[in-house]
């Protein structure tokens, strides 16, 4: 993948991208909807594994945070269905202007997990309460997504390379989001939406790596990035070279008075339980997903690839005896199983 930047002497400024490669379907703006079904736009997500997965900054939607249910290394958010909530908008092509939006075009997010830790607070020890904390600018949310071919595509994924790649001092690499997110409902009882955002992407070389954060109150592991991304692109994707996945959006600060801009990415390479917050995704390998499969040895044949194991059994059901349930990776698209 490569865009070409608005001007060689510019080279790191923000660029509109047109959408050659369909990307459009698997990077999505991140809206906040609230009780009156006012929505506003918060930032930026994308799809990584063909199965609804979304990851983002954890600063993009911690407004849904409420109750954190306690975990080792992260934390399960839930959101009251009666308050403000996570919103994605699918990728049903370049939009501007007032238009008719299909229902599908808006997928709710019904599941959201955090990177998070024990805060250190003796007075809340000795209480005997804890307080949680980031750990990372990281967040999973999990959307309901149902492709219709006449209105809504299959949304693609992107290919994310969670280990096996480490940030160094010169490299470039590539972020993509919505700088300029605008939604409103226009009345209650009106799918009419006016709505105008456009991808953009923004190259920038790395010029820090902070493993352990860059201090006591930002500990999310980030490499350090020279560039202009304008605060919409927060919880987008970031590219290296090899047009992978490697990182997020966490925070940047605008070139001022000829300075220029500075922008943080958290790292996937440096989170030590990345493997586990995201279990679907095979971070060593970009485009292979974990999962179960109906499978037949000789000759070979893979029946179906499945989140779930309960629905990797509802299709052995049907099949015949030959046909097994194993849990393993697959190469999207293809019939590649590795267990």
């Amino acid at each position: 993948m490569y865009f070409k930047p608005i001007s060689e002497k510019t080279p790191f400024e923000p660029f509109l991208i047109q959408d050659p490669f369909g990307i459009r379907k698997a990077i999505v703006p991140v809206f906040r909807r609230d009780v009156n079904g006012e929505i506003y736009g918060m930032g930026t997500a994308f799809h990584v594994d063909g199965w609804g997965t979304f990851l983002t900054a954890d600063h993009v939607i911690e407004f849904a945070r409420e109750h954190p249910k306690s975990a080792s290394t992260w934390t399960e958010i839930s959101h009251s269905s009666n308050g403000d909530h996570p919103i994605l908008f699918l990728g049903a092509g370049l939009i501007i202007g007032t238009i008719n939006l299909p229902q599908e075009a808006f997928a709710s997010v019904n599941y959201i997990v955090s990177a998070m830790r024990e805060k250190n607070n003796p007075l809340a020890s000795l209480r005997g309460r804890t307080e949680p904390e980031n750990s990372a600018d990281l967040a999973v949310m999990t959307a309901i997504i149902r492709p219709e071919p006449q209105r809504m595509p299959q949304p693609h994924f992107v290919p994310v390379r969670g280990s096996g790649w480490h940030p160094s001092i010169g490299d470039i690499v590539l972020a993509i989001g919505f700088p300029e997110l605008e939604c409103q409902q226009l009345d209650k009882h009106s799918q009419k939406i006016l709505l105008s955002e456009g991808m953009y992407g923004a190259y920038g070389h790395i010029t820090a790596i902070h493993p352990q954060g860059r201090d006591m109150s930002n500990p999310t592991p980030v490499f350090e990035v020279e560039c202009n991304w304008p605060s919409g692109m927060s919880g987008g994707p970031v590219f290296n070279s090899s047009g992978e996945v490697v990182g997020i959006v966490s925070r940047s600060l605008s070139p001022d008075n000829g300075l220029p801009g500075v922008g943080w990415a958290t790292c996937f390479g440096l989170i030590p339980f990345f493997k586990e917050f995201v279990p679907t995704l095979d971070i060593l390998n970009p485009r292979w997903r974990k999962g179960w499969a109906v499978l037949r040895r000789d000759p070979w044949d893979l029946a179906g690839f499945f989140k779930t194991e309960k629905e990797a059994q509802q299709l052995a059901s049907c099949m015949n005896s030959d046909y097994q349930v194993e849990y393993g990776s697959n190469n999207f698209g293809t019939d590649d199983f590795v267990y």
